[in-house]
């Protein structure tokens, strides 16, 4: 079975699946926390356990997994993949009778270009040495540890939050978040935009029109054609550099502004995407999280 996340014998972090929710995010908010699991969860690995739903910082990406220890509604956790191994076994001692396991890992990148790895799946001496042989037979892609508290050292070295969820390679749709999930998604949003003001202001700064008669700005509730010109006016004479100056100019909250049109648009109710990929190719689509990131990073680099 190949692992969800890593090739074979690389020995290193090395062709990572670019969608994979813990790849492409890193860090999530969690959503909801169901301590009994999720019956109707599409990962059937979920069903009976405790489960969290998430969703990523960088993307908006909505996801679930198994949270290494209680996690709160709206606390930041690292996000680690789910690997499956299936490991064999002899029940008898002339090796005719064979059993599999399944193991669920817990992976996360470290230092050295190496996987840490935790096994979800309680196994005995003799089954943590069949996969110990089998990731050595792969190549030796993957290093175990003894317990979820390494993994949690190793993000925090990385300068990440030390609670983890372990996150499978497909993401969640909208409707299948639980009723908590959906009523604490406008929040999570809101707090990811908040502790990354210094990029998000940016969106203020390059939001062009749309076509020549709706510009970006309109999509927003109470920005009309004259507030609109005032702020143009305004942006050509020098960048806004906080929320609270794009505030004193366009009348509208951008934080609150900015939170509701993601969460809309994650619900799949937009009419224009600008910040999250929809589902029909065909909708109009202005990926403004790329553009605001890229037009930040070019600031910084230019004020080195």
């Amino acid at each position: 079975m190949e692992s969800e996340g890593f090739e074979r014998g690389s020995g290193r972090l090395q062709g990572l699946r670019s969608q994979h929710p813990a790849a492409v995010e890193v860090e999530g908010i969690i959503l909801d926390y169901i301590p009994q699991g999720l019956y109707s969860d599409p990962h059937k690995e979920h069903k009976d356990r405790p489960i969290a739903q998430a969703i990523g910082v960088r993307r908006f990406t909505l996801i679930d997994g198994i949270p290494l220890g209680d996690v709160e509604v709206l606390q930041r956790v690292t996000l680690a993949r789910s690997v499956l191994r299936t490991i064999i076994q002899p029940v008898d001692w002339k090796g005719q009778k064979v059993k599999k396991t399944v193991v669920v890992l817990a992976c996360l990148p470290g230092p050295e270009k190496m996987v840490y790895c935790y096994p979800l799946t309680p196994l005995d001496k003799w089954g943590l040495e069949s996969l110990k042989v089998m990731i050595q037979e792969e190549g030796g892609w993957a290093l175990l540890v003894d317990s979820p508290i390494e993994l949690s050292r190793i993000a925090e070295d990385k300068g990440l939050p030390s609670s983890i969820l372990v996150v499978p390679p497909s993401p969640l749709k909208y409707e299948e978040l639980t009723d908590i999930a959906k009523s604490n998604l406008t929040e999570a949003v809101k707090a990811i935009i908040k502790a990354d003001e210094r990029i998000y202001i940016e969106f203020f700064n390059i939001a062009d029109a749309i076509n020549v008669r709706l510009h970006t700005l309109e999509l927003f509730k109470g920005v009309g054609k004259k507030v609109l010109s005032t702020f143009l006016d305004r942006r050509r004479q020098k960048p806004f550099e906080s929320f609270d100056e794009v505030k004193k100019v366009l009348k509208i909250d951008p934080l609150t502004a900015l939170s509701e049109k993601i969460a809309e648009e994650i619900r799949g109710e937009a009419k224009y995407y600008l910040f999250i990929e929809p589902s029909n190719p065909d909708t109009p689509y202005l990926d403004y999280l790329s553009k605001v990131k890229r037009a930040y990073f070019r600031k910084a680099g230019a004020s080195q």
